[in-house]
């Protein structure tokens, strides 16, 4: 796996990565900026400020890898933006192990998320908040048959491709159900979706 690790406070967490990158390259963002396109399979950014840097990365031309985010602190009302500004994952310094860290650039290389406990806190508000007040509006969408299988997959933690494979669907096709899924739930993306589909399967079980 091929890892660029932008931050400009020095190699100790690229040390870290080591055991699960391939190729590791450290950069400042002004050096990735100039640079151009990144060629990369996953993006780490170590940041103080990740709304700003994740802002300036999405100016890049594509393709974009997917970004791991490890700030220094979060503000709570940072998190939710965050996820909207194309982190895939969230980890704050002092709320991760190495084997945390480890996996999360794992998992966020193949498409899944990865949230510390803070901002996975926030995230599990933000969406009980939006759903609470929204509800009516829920309930005369609910899911499909195929649909309810297709969430269930997500909540599990599978990316679509392997999706279509358990299905039997054509990827594009998976593609486009899991954006009426979006619709439906009113949700912004995959961490979203999951968290809000969690929390009302432990209403509808508790």
């Amino acid at each position: 796996m091929r890892v660029l690790v932008i931050s400009s406070t020095g190699n100790s967490l690229a040390e870290l990565l080591r055991p699960c990158a391939g190729t590791l390259d450290v950069r400042p963002l002004l050096h990735v900026l100039n640079g151009g396109r990144i060629d990369a399979d996953l993006v780490v950014l170590h940041t103080h400020a990740p709304i700003r840097e994740l802002t300036a990365l999405a100016t890049l031309p594509p393709p974009r890898p997917p970004v791991l985010v490890v700030a220094f602190a979060v503000v709570p009302g940072d998190v939710v933006p965050m996820l909207r500004a194309g982190a895939r994952s969230l980890l704050v310094e002092g709320q991760y192990t190495r084997a945390d860290l480890l996996d999360a650039a794992r998992a966020t290389a193949d498409g899944h998320s990865r949230l510390s406990p803070v901002p996975l806190s926030i995230v599990v508000d933000h969406v009980q908040h939006r759903t609470a007040d929204r509800a009516p509006a829920l309930l005369h969408q609910p899911l499909t048959r195929r649909e309810h299988e297709i969430m269930e997959l997500i909540a599990a933690g599978e990316p679509n491709a392997a999706i279509a494979v358990r299905l039997d669907l054509a990827e594009k096709t998976v593609r486009n159900r899991v954006s009426q899924i979006y619709l439906k739930l009113r949700v912004n993306n995959r961490t979203e979706a999951i968290v809000q589909w969690l929390s009302r399967t432990e209403r509808r079980s508790g």
